[in-house]
């Protein structure tokens, strides 16, 4: 018995027709996707119902994002060479191989977009999978399937004008449970119940703690705070997701707002006290938290320098801006 392996729609209310219109499409994996070394049509990227992965969850993931510069009729990919090397690492926890290096991967990433000749703003989606037909529960000895696919992302993750957030009943999974350095597609089950639990009591993010209370990370995002003029993170000790766009940001908060971003252990009624918060992530990107828990942070408006670092971060990511072109990856091969 075999499925058709497909990415998730999103599941995000939306603010109008035109941004439910793209959710809709958010998901929807284009024609051709990567499968072990071969582009194959999409209907044939299968997966067995009896594979590992499908019962137990084992095996590794990443999100790349690829952003549309319409001027230069180019398209970038973000920091993608970071994601496989995470990915990489990944996979070496799970005891998995990932079977190219990085800079392969690129390459094929940036094929696999042309191949389907996509020109506007799209969301990456490789993953390694133990795709052997095996009921048993180990790590070991299954046989693993690389799959990268696409999917066009027209509209926001999350609302960046402002994301109203509620702290979580659900904890972050401890390292010693599920490894939180690694991104394994069976530990997202927790962020998932948090995310829907936020959503049907009316807020649009949760926020999860650790399971000694303290701040861990937002259910796809990476949270920073300032209180003052002091920016604080979770540090990865704290069981969160070493952020790759986390590190962009604190970059941009020093060059933007001369800030140092310092990781430490935060506490939840810090959320309440600070002057400014942000989310992000890959999906994400920046995006300014106004409210958690029904407190207000700060005025209850977008604080500067996020808005700053929002806007920076978009125009580095197409090029628009000349700064960090290391951070992009030209996927026509343009400016």
């Amino acid at each position: 018995m075999c499925l058709t392996l497909r990415l998730p729609r999103s599941g995000f209310p939306e603010e109008s027709p035109r941004e439910a219109e793209a959710a809709m499409r958010f998901g929807t994996p284009y024609d051709e996707i990567y499968v072990d070394d071969a582009f194959v049509p999409e209907k044939e990227a299968r997966l067995s119902v009896l594979a590992n992965a499908v019962s137990y969850g084992t095996g590794t993931f990443e999100g790349v994002r690829a952003l549309w510069n319409p001027g230069q009729q180019e398209l970038y990919l973000l920091e993608a060479g970071a994601h496989y090397v995470r990915m990489g690492r990944s996979a070496r926890i799970l005891g998995l191989d990932l079977p190219h290096g990085p800079g392969h991967l690129v390459g094929v990433t940036a094929e696999l977009l042309r191949r389907n000749g996509v020109r506007g703003d799209a969301y990456v989606r490789p993953l390694l999978l133990q795709a052997g037909e095996q009921l048993a529960v180990r790590m070991h000895d299954s046989g693993t399937r690389l799959y990268i696919a696409a999917t066009p992302m027209p509209g926001d993750y999350i609302d960046r004008r402002g994301v109203r957030c509620a702290v979580s009943t659900w904890r972050r999974a401890v390292d010693t449970t599920v490894p939180g350095r690694a991104k394994v597609t069976g530990g997202y089950v927790g962020p998932s119940l948090a995310k829907s639990e936020a959503i049907r009591n009316g807020f649009d993010e949760a926020i999860m703690l650790t399971a000694d209370g303290y701040v861990a990370e937002a259910t796809t995002s990476n949270i920073l705070l300032r209180t003052g003029r002091d920016w604080a993170t979770p540090s990865p000790a704290d069981d969160i997701l070493d952020g790759i766009t986390r590190r962009l940001v604190a970059r941009l908060l020093g060059e933007l707002a001369g800030a140092a971003v310092t990781e430490r252990r935060v506490h939840r009624s810090e959320l309440y006290a600070c002057d400014e918060a942000l989310l992000c992530g890959t999906a994400a990107l920046v995006a300014p938290v106004v409210e958690v828990d029904g407190r207000r942070v700060g005025d209850g408006r977008p604080g500067e320098a996020t808005l700053a670092v929002q806007s920076a971060l978009d125009a580095i990511s197409r090029r628009r801006d000349p700064r960090h072109p290391e951070w992009t990856t030209p996927v026509y091969g343009g400016a």
